[in-house]
């Protein structure tokens, strides 16, 4: 069915939640499951950004080991 999910969340308690429902779908789908963190550059003064930048790759980790989603898989925040 499906060869490759994406997966964007953001750092909120509904995406841990959203997470949860794209590694079954992976693990149903024997996909791989790329997990990204958008950041809206634009809006955002260029210390603020640096900063959400800075914590988001931690906090996927942390969601996606909670999961129990090996650490080699990517997680990529752009």
């Amino acid at each position: 069915m499906y060869k490759t999910i994406l997966c964007a969340i953001e750092n909120s308690d509904e995406a841990e939640s959203v997470l949860r429902k794209a590694c079954e779908l992976s693990q149903l789908c024997n996909a791989k499951l790329l997990i990204t963190h958008i950041i809206p550059y634009k809006l955002l003064p260029n210390d603020y950004q640096k900063e959400l930048k800075e914590n988001a790759l931690p906090s996927i980790e942390s969601k996606a080991i909670a999961l129990g989603i090996p650490k080699k898989c990517n997680y990529k925040v752009w």
